[in-house]
């Protein structure tokens, strides 16, 4: 991965990080006329590129710290998500949080007055999925680093 290492590199990744995020909710006005399946299509590549991208930026700082560092990135990464994940859930029982997401759902999909219920069960509903998500594969890398590791050399 030399090219990880290259002086642009840096720069590409956190472009692309930044900008198809960016190119996603700058095209909705033009993803809500194409069907559902480019939509969805665009959504996952736009996922997808930034959380690689991300990746490696992570893997490029960390070829840069030492010991100390490292645990304390190890330490944040824990339990970063776990707290962040557990202010998201508390923040949804808030009816002004509620009513911001009911308003954005209802602005992006040109609905005027979108169903809360709905809206908030499938947010809750998506949010608990992604939680979900992190957890088995928490687990999944886990059980194989494990593996990994204690395999006889």
């Amino acid at each position: 991965m030399s090219w990880l290492n290259s002086p642009h590199s840096k720069f590409a990744l956190v472009l692309i990080g930044i900008g198809l995020p960016i190119l996603f909710v700058v095209g909705i006005p033009w993803l809500k006329q194409q069907p559902d399946s480019v939509v969805y299509l665009c959504a996952g590549v736009a996922a997808v590129g930034t959380v690689v991208a991300s990746l490696l930026l992570a893997m490029q700082k960390d070829r840069k710290l030492d010991e100390w560092h490292r645990s304390a990135a190890r330490f944040s990464s824990q339990w970063g998500w776990l707290a962040g994940a557990g202010v998201i859930a508390i923040l949804l029982s808030f009816p002004p949080v509620q009513n911001v997401i009911v308003a954005v759902s209802g602005s992006l999909g040109d609905v005027t007055a979108p169903d809360r219920t709905l809206v908030l069960m499938a947010f809750t509903v998506g949010f608990m999925s992604v939680v979900f998500a992190q957890m088995i594969c928490t687990l999944l890398i886990s059980a194989g680093w494990r593996f990994r590791m204690s395999r006889p050399e």
